[in-house]
């Protein structure tokens, strides 16, 4: 492979890279914000106020050629459902409504996006739906979709924290996402931009536009597993192993009954926790959802890690484990332990995190 070939590779892994933190909110591997401007007359004032760390995406015109490696020049719009960008000579992204994920195929590289109060409640009833039933819809776990803004469910962004991505709509605004907060106008400076982002920091701030944000708050504090989810999305998207029809303890059940039956066992589990997921019931894994590392468990020893992961204490894990089998717990004592230390072995820890429950 050539010199020439290897920064292109390299300049695509940038682009997409940079595009995916652009789209979903969330840090990536620019130190800096990534800027999309919907309209070349914006061009110039944003650049005056980027920075070297940054980048700006930018219709492709005269002013973003001669603009340095910073500026990464796209054609089309992604303004509209049905709207298409391309950039770097080849990739391409349709936006779509996330109302209508569940009804499309997907054909190639998409982009869901809320776009207005209908679709922010069909996310949040598409969890619900995951959390009783254990179906995931399918668009949310393929490779080739990009989800608007997810990390602004969890309270992406904290005061003083730096921002990691500005829109620039057709109009001049400068917004946390195309419907999110609005941060400015072109022409402010970005010090004030940054003031504007960590007073609206919180959940809701890439909706604010199209929700009330206290509402949202109060839908996601009635879903205290919600983190769980976005972390349950993430992994089944990512992970190269993952089977095609998953289930994950916690969502839609548990292997141990009382986890389903007493309501004083179940609590919420950190995203950090590693989650137990099978494709057939039989063989389960333990999946770090950082690391993506795991181990496979036997149907008993699944069992074990899920009592360790909702006790988050490895005596309580062995009494839960016990009523569950029925069995005296001095004769499932040593399943637990062997399960904890195998998992030790490989770097898992089931009651990571800090707080029991699934």
């Amino acid at each position: 492979m050539d010199a020439s070939s290897i920064m292109t590779a390299r300049d695509r892994h940038r682009t997409t890279t940079a595009f995916e933190q652009c789209v979903s909110g969330r840090r990536n591997l620019v130190t800096g914000a990534v800027f999309f401007v919907e309209a070349g007359d914006h061009v110039g004032a944003v650049l005056s106020q980027t920075r070297l760390d940054d980048i700006v995406f930018a219709p492709a015109g005269g002013v973003v050629m001669s603009s340095g490696s910073r500026v990464i020049p796209y054609d089309g719009a992604l303004r509209e459902p049905g709207d298409r960008i391309m950039f770097d000579g080849g990739q391409t992204f349709e936006l779509r409504e996330y109302v209508a994920a569940p009804f499309l195929p997907i054909v190639g590289p998409t982009l869901f996006r809320q776009c207005n109060a209908a679709g922010v409640a069909a996310f949040l009833s598409d969890a619900d739906t995951a959390k009783d039933s254990g179906i995931f819809i399918d668009p949310l776990l393929s490779s080739t979709v990009l989800l608007d803004s997810l990390p602004s469910f969890l309270g992406s962004g904290r005061e003083g924290e730096a921002l990691p991505r500005v829109h620039v709509t057709a109009e001049g605004e400068y917004r946390d996402g195309p419907d999110g907060l609005l941060l400015g106008e072109v022409g402010d400076g970005r010090a004030d931009i940054e003031a504007r982002a960590g007073e609206g920091a919180g959940r809701g701030r890439a909706f604010a536009r199209v929700v009330d944000r206290g509402m949202l708050e109060a839908d996601l504090d009635d879903r205290p597993w919600f983190a769980r989810y976005i972390g349950a999305i993430d992994l089944l998207r990512r992970w190269e192993g993952v089977p095609s029809r998953p289930a994950i303890s916690g969502f839609g059940g548990h292997l141990v009954r009382a986890l389903d039956e007493l309501a004083a066992l179940p609590g919420v589990v950190s995203p950090r926790v590693p989650y137990l997921l099978t494709g057939d019931g039989e063989e389960w894994m333990l999946i770090d959802p950082v690391s993506r590392r795991g181990i496979r468990l036997g149907i008993d020893s699944a069992r074990a890690a899920e009592c360790l992961i909702a006790t988050a204490d490895e005596s309580a894990a062995v009494g839960l484990l016990a009523a569950e089998l029925g069995r005296g717990t001095s004769s499932v004592a040593s399943l637990v332990q062997e399960v904890r230390c195998r998992l030790a072995v490989v770097g898992l820890d089931p009651a990571a995190g800090g707080q029991a429950g699934l």
